[in-house]
Order: C-alpha cells, then sequence, then structure tokens
C-alpha cells in the first residue's frame, strides 16, 4: 500500500512534531471501560461477527475476572453491559490520546448501532468524547496505537486511508500511517506496546514493520503460531504497574514475554469466540 502521498504518511508534513507523550510513553493503562454481555446472543454467529455463540454467563465471568485483575495491578475499571454483542470489545471504540477521548466511526452495519451508546457511557462517566470522524467515514480506534513519540495508524479493512490523514491532523502528535494485511482487523492484532518502550509486532501483517519499529525503542517479532493466530497470544494489556495480562493457555509466548516482563494470565477461552482478546476487551480511556 502506497502511503506516501497521504498527509498522514510518517514523513516531512509531521518530521519534527512534538508529541506530548514524547518519551514517556511505556503503554501502561490507568483507566478502562470495559463491556458484558447483557443477554444471549443470537444463535447464528455471523449475524453478530463472531466466530462462535459464546455462553453469556461463562463470557461476562471472564470479563469480571479480567477486570479483577486489571484492578490488581492499578487499573481502574468501569464495566458496563450491553445488548449489542460486539460492544464488548470495547478498545473498538474508545481511546485516550493527548486529554482527548476518542471515539469510533464503526465500518460494519452490525457495529454501527453501538456509536450512540458508546457516546452516553463516556458522558455519563463525565467525560466529552470527541469523534474526528464526519458521517460517512469510517475508522475503528483500535487502530490508532500510542508510541513514545506520537501515534501509529493502521489502514486497512476497518479504517480507512482518508480518516486516518483526518485523525492524524486532528491529534497533536508525530503520527505515523502504516498499511495493514486484510487478515487482521485491526492494528491492535498486529502491534502492542511494551512496559519498556518496545513494541510486538506481527511483522507478516505490516506493509511496513520497520517503519512501525523505528516509531518504537525496538521491537520483538513474533511468528505466525497457534499460539498468535488463533490463540490471541499477542492480545495482551500492560496494567498500570507494567504487568502484562495475556491468555492462560499460550505457553510458548507466555515464556518469551516472561524472560523479560512481569506476566499474570486469565482465561479468555469465551473471549476469543468473537474473534478478541484481552486487548480487543480494553477500551482504553487512559
Amino acid at each position: 500500500m502506497d502511503l506516501t502521498e497521504a498527509a498522514a504518511y510518517h514523513g516531512s508534513t509531521y518530521d519534527g512534531r512534538d508529541s506530548p507523550a514524547s518519551g514517556d510513553y511505556r503503554g501502561q493503562l490507568e483507566t478502562a471501560f470495559l463491556c458484558t454481555l447483557a443477554e444471549e446472543p443470537g444463535d447464528d454467529p455471523d449475524d453478530y461477527q463472531f466466530l462462535e455463540s459464546p455462553d453469556a454467563e461463562a463470557f461476562n465471568e471472564q470479563v469480571r475476572t479480567y477486570a479483577d485483575r486489571l484492578a490488581d495491578h492499578g487499573v481502574e475499571t468501569v464495566v458496563e453491559e450491553s445488548r449489542h454483542p460486539n460492544a464488548v470489545y470495547s478498545a473498538d471504540a474508545y481511546l485516550g490520546f493527548d486529554g482527548d477521548l476518542l471515539l469510533s466511526r464503526m465500518a460494519s452495519e452490525v457495529r454501527k448501532p453501538e456509536e450512540p451508546e458508546r457516546f452516553a457511557v463516556a458522558h455519563d462517566r463525565g467525560y466529552d468524547p470527541v469523534v474526528p470522524f464526519p458521517s460517512g467515514e469510517h475508522f475503528e480506534i483500535s487502530s490508532a496505537i500510542p508510541s513514545p513519540s506520537g501515534l501509529v495508524v493502521g489502514v486497512g479493512k476497518r479504517s480507512t486511508e482518508t480518516a486516518a490523514r483526518r485523525l492524524a491532523s486532528f491529534v497533536d502528535a508525530e503520527t505515523t500511517v502504516v498499511g495493514m494485511s486484510d487478515d487482521v482487523q485491526h492494528l491492535m492484532g498486529a502491534l502492542r506496546p511494551l512496559p519498556d518502550g518496545r513494541a510486538a509486532i506481527r511483522p507478516a501483517h505490516l506493509d511496513d514493520p520497520d517503519a512501525v519499529a523505528q516509531c518504537y525503542d525496538g521491537v520483538l517479532r513474533f511468528d505466525e503460531t497457534e499460539e498468535v493466530t488463533r490463540k490471541q497470544a499477542m492480545n495482551f494489556t500492560i496494567a498500570a504497574d507494567e504487568t502484562i495480562l495475556m491468555p492462560n493457555d499460550t505457553p510458548t509466548t507466555e515464556s518469551k514475554l516472561a524472560e523479560q516482563y512481569d506476566v499474570e494470565t486469565t482465561a479468555v477461552d469465551e473471549i476469543r469466540k468473537g474473534a478478541g482478546g484481552l486487548a480487543c476487551l480494553t477500551g482504553r480511556v487512559n
């Protein structure tokens, strides 16, 4: 994907811009919005873009357990519920960045009904959310990942180049735009910040992994193993105390991360039925 003509491309347009987060961003989460299922979803998971129909009680129990783990490690959590099944993947809706709470324009007709609910939840919690994208564009905000120097923005199935340029113009930070393969829904699926300023990446799904690597203090590269592709091993979260929270059944990936970081695990087998993991559950408010 050629992005050299895009205003948001990491080139002369944004060279030298100062980021409020520059030099101190390490991916830690301080405040998170989470969401549970208000009811059992329908029998056909295709109707709501899941891989399998989850058991709502079991799904919600895993979300609540994850919320408890976050709280144990210093994260303030807000747990809501929704009748929209995909709303449980709150990372697609919320991103707190440089004092703004950014909200998405959803790419699919299935998820667009979530938008008013997301706005209301944020407003009821005392936030003044911002939607940088006009009606007719789509950008799901889990394709925007903070870095020590600013923001990395992915262009792919659920985030258009036009919307990416608009987001880059909106934020006051150095912005790098990178194309993604169609095999990942969001940049979050191929790029995860690490506690020491580095990042975990899946090079197979980034058009220019070297450009992404330049945004961080180094990278850990992950191959397309079953743990990564099917078990959401790289779909992890960094808590406020720099502990990595990740699935409890991905031992190879866990060992790789535990060599360098504090790691804690939790069950995600129901959560994965919607093709998401812990990071996907996590609305990154602060």
